[in-house]
């Protein structure tokens, strides 16, 4: 009697196994029989992008009645306190009702943590149906599944190997976080600067052409060519879209003065914190300009940088009657040179719209004297202009009323163009060259905004300087 119960235990377990291996070769699907007619299934895991893991289980009964096959009183699914949540009930088929969640942890006769579905009728005991429970965990974890009928448990064991299995078979398994060598939140195939922490990203923030008339306050020959500069700033910010670096490259083109004259900016926001930054790359040579040890300008309320204080130091006059370099036709051409400034913030604090790139004030200073600043139209000057030149010669400024480097005429003696700038030859007043400039300036840029562009009638090309 007792080898025939052990060939019936053995073809039992033998059958169980059998549909556990068909199930997961066929369907990624794990099934184990709890007993009395009720069988739990492993339907699917799947991880989330939080790294969590929402599972699906099928829990089924085949119908039979009798006295081995009872109705459930309650499901129970094992789970470590604290690790799930989300959890429903579906009936998919038959006519089960109550089922009312108990969150646990403990469940009274259960052997075991977790949850339950409590005082369900109407499924075993004679009667099939298929019930679908969704739960989400924290982690994948090994659980035991009890349909308590009558006075059995009838509890049925899953593996974390079990779970992963099914996972990994549907293709539903947690996708490997990218790699972020210096850990700063970045995957590296996004980072720019995949092994510095305080550097990620680098874009360009603001670009354009500078051109001045140095004899403010007087008129002069308004050719606008004293000071021709191209500059562009690259700014390199953080994972935080804070900016720990500004890249400034300055290309001086062309000077048509008889002056040497330097070059700087401030910065467009006055509320920077001016012991953050450090500057390096400048070129000073003739000792006019006082610096802090960060490289700033001292004595200045906004953080100034200046970048050069004598452009005949980084352009060499070519001679040959020339009037400055590469505005005189038919004299030696000299190609333009490139400054690059460095502005690092030991903590990056700002983002770019703090720093107002596109509000930034360059000025020059002119004949070497520190104090005779030059500025775009009402742009105002830094704490170290001489404000005593303001409504001396052709000069209207009102600093009071916010009125700045313009003549009585509305005419500046600074411009600021977004692209590139071809510059008037040597001596001839931009109105020549530019005949849209005088009602530009005149309407304050309501007219022809565009008075630099080569459309017909903008320009008399014959009075613009062309390389040779």
């Amino acid at each position: 009697m007792k080898s025939f119960i052990k060939k019936v235990s053995f073809a039992l377990s033998f059958l169980t196994y059998a549909v556990t291996s068909n199930a997961q070769s066929a369907a990624c699907e794990i099934t184990k029989i709890n007993g009395g007619g009720f069988s739990t299934t492993i339907s699917s895991v799947v991880c989330n992008p939080n790294n969590t893991y929402t599972i699906v289980l099928h829990v089924s009964h085949n119908g039979c009645g009798g006295p081995k096959c009872k109705e459930l009183s309650h499901l129970s699914i094992e789970a470590a306190p604290g690790t799930y949540s989300n959890i429903s009930l579906q009936v998919l088929s038959g006519s089960m009702t109550g089922g009312n969640l108990v969150m646990g942890p403990n469940l009274g006769s259960d052997p075991f943590q977790g949850f339950k579905f409590d005082n369900t009728k109407k499924i075993g005991g004679g009667r099939a149906g298929l019930l679908r429970i969704t739960y989400t965990l924290t982690s994948l974890q090994n659980q035991r599944v009890s349909a308590k009928a009558g006075s059995s448990g009838q509890i049925v064991n899953f593996s974390v190997a079990d779970f992963t299995y099914v996972m990994n078979c549907n293709g539903t398994g947690c996708t490997p976080a990218p790699a972020d060598t210096d850990g700063d939140g970045v995957p590296d195939g996004q980072d720019e600067y995949p092994t510095d922490p305080d550097r990620a990203f680098s874009s360009v923030a603001a670009q354009g052409t500078l051109a001045y008339e140095d004899l403010w306050p007087f008129n002069g020959d308004y050719d606008f060519n004293d000071m021709v500069i191209e500059y562009k700033f690259n700014a390199i910010t953080n994972s935080q879209n804070k900016v720990k670096d500004l890249i400034a490259t300055f290309k001086l083109k062309a000077f048509g003065a008889g002056f040497k004259n330097g070059f700087g900016f401030q910065f467009g926001n006055s509320s920077i914190n001016q012991s953050l930054i450090t500057i390096s790359g400048y070129q000073l040579t003739e000792n006019i300009v006082n610096l802090t040890p960060n490289g700033l300008e001292a004595g200045q309320s906004i953080p100034t940088v200046i970048v050069f204080d004598n452009a005949y130091a980084i352009m060499p006059h070519p001679g040959q009657g020339a009037i400055g370099v590469n505005t005189t036709p038919g004299t030696v051409y000299r190609e333009p040179q490139t400054l690059t400034v460095e502005i690092t913030f030991s903590t990056p604090l700002y983002t770019l719209a703090q720093l107002n790139l596109a509000g930034f004030n360059p000025f020059i200073f002119s004949n070497l004297t520190r104090g005779r600043e030059i500025h775009l139209p009402d742009k105002a000057p830094t704490s170290l202009a001489n404000m005593t030149l303001f409504g001396t010669g052709d000069d209207d400024s009102n600093p009071g009323a916010g009125r700045y480097y313009k003549n009585k005429q509305n005419l500046p003696w600074a411009i600021h163009i977004p692209g590139t700038f071809d510059y008037p030859i040597e001596k001839t007043p931009i109105t020549s060259a530019y005949l849209k400039f005088s009602q530009w300036a005149i309407s304050n840029g309501v007219l022809f905004p565009d008075w630099y562009l080569n459309l017909t009638g903008y320009r008399d090309a014959t009075k613009i300087y062309q390389r040779p």
